[in-house]
């Protein structure tokens, strides 16, 4: 019982310090790949697409702070071993991205391009949906210090424009890939 309360909490705290994390939706597998050894080879029934992640941290209790009941010092390793799990998860899944991405040749090369005639291409090429509102589900990841860099750039007006162009354009494909030819 104390164990499952534990997973849960964890969980929860690390998908609350990452929003990213946060935005990724769980499905529970009856059966997975068994647990390799680091290095090993992969099952042969396992997709090409798999790739393991390994998670670790090292959490030590001090022997006093458990016959004290120290719950300060409980909730604070708490918090650390969820944002040091939560940390690990994301970086392990952006990895996973990236190598499938670079595998299966979906990587657009922005060395010394400007960064809104990329997101252009990018919009070009990835699979998009839209919300009730017509909004893009989107979510743009990049490195904090990449993300201050952009953040007073501004694109020219004619890259808003064929941005917006792209994106009207995109959501007519989506909403037409959605209509039904025979209504019932």
């Amino acid at each position: 019982m104390g164990g499952r309360w534990l997973s849960e909490a964890l969980r929860e705290l690390a998908r609350a310090l990452h929003p990213l994390l946060a935005r990724v939706t769980r499905e529970e597998l009856a059966e997975g790949p068994p647990p390799q050894a680091e290095g090993g080879a992969f099952p042969a029934e396992a997709s090409s697409l798999y790739r393991p992640m390994v998670i670790r941290h090292a959490w030590t209790v001090s022997i006093e702070d458990v016959g004290a009941f120290n719950l300060e010092q409980f909730l604070a390793d708490l918090y650390s071993l969820a944002d040091s799990m939560g940390g690990q998860s994301v970086r392990g899944m952006l990895d996973h991205i990236s190598a499938v991405a670079d595998e299966y040749g979906n990587t657009i090369d922005a060395g010394g391009r400007d960064f809104f005639d990329v997101f252009a291409e990018a919009l070009e090429a990835i699979d998009m949906t839209f919300d009730e509102q017509g909004r893009p589900n989107l979510t743009v990841v990049m490195h904090p210090d990449q993300m201050e860099k952009l953040r007073d750039k501004q694109p020219t007006p004619e890259q808003e424009a064929h941005l917006d162009a792209i994106l009207r354009r995109r959501k007519e494909e989506w909403l037409a890939s959605r209509r039904r030819r025979d209504l019932p």
